[in-house]
């Protein structure tokens, strides 16, 4: 087995409905069950309308199996992070914490849609998927990130547990809002 990185904005990486639904799959293991609205969400929001970056691990050895996949994106793409937006108190809490600490708002993304798939468990690959996207990112002038949103407790121990991760809050589900700096998490 050979794990195989990219990454690329999602029309390129993830660009047919058949290379959406690998995605569901490698989701639907990862959490066990199926989420209805994935499909729209990713292609509709993320790919078409945000075209976020994604990191996708593939096995070689297994007919280039998707094995795990790792959306982010600028802050300003994701609508809910918007300070104008929505209007959330925790956004604008969140992005006043974040200039307080001489951080340019411009230079910080957010994750989307991590997951591996239960095959590939126990095997770095998401830690590798994070150090690729945090490679990708410096180079392209982006220093920090942002994790929330959990859709496990597993993401969310994992993303805690994460190189420099620094609590900045709660979003509006109360989990917690952490913010890294991605030059400590480069592969």
């Amino acid at each position: 087995m050979s794990i195989v990185y990219a990454t690329d904005k999602m029309t390129v990486l993830m660009d047919t409905d058949a290379k959406i639904n690998e995605g569901i799959v490698v989701a639907t293991s990862a959490m066990g069950s199926e989420d209805s609205n994935w499909a729209s969400i990713w292609k509709g929001s993320f790919r078409d309308r945000f075209d976020l970056y994604c990191v996708t691990a593939r096995d070689d050895a297994a007919s280039n199996k998707l094995a795990g996949m790792f959306c982010f994106g600028d802050i300003d793409q994701y609508e809910l992070l918007h300070r104008s937006g929505m209007g959330y108190p925790w956004v604008i809490t969140m992005r006043d914490a974040i200039v307080a600490k001489g951080i340019e708002e411009a230079k910080v993304d957010a994750a989307s849609a991590i997951y591996v798939h239960a095959d590939y468990t126990g095997q770095g690959i998401a830690t590798t998927m994070m150090g690729k996207r945090a490679t990708f990112q410096v180079a392209r002038g982006i220093t920090h990130a942002l994790s929330f949103a959990y859709e496990s407790t597993d993401i969310k121990n994992w993303s805690a547990s994460r190189t420099s991760a620094e609590a900045m809050g709660t979003d509006g589900d109360s989990n917690p809002i952490y913010l890294f700096d991605l030059s400590q998490l480069t592969a």
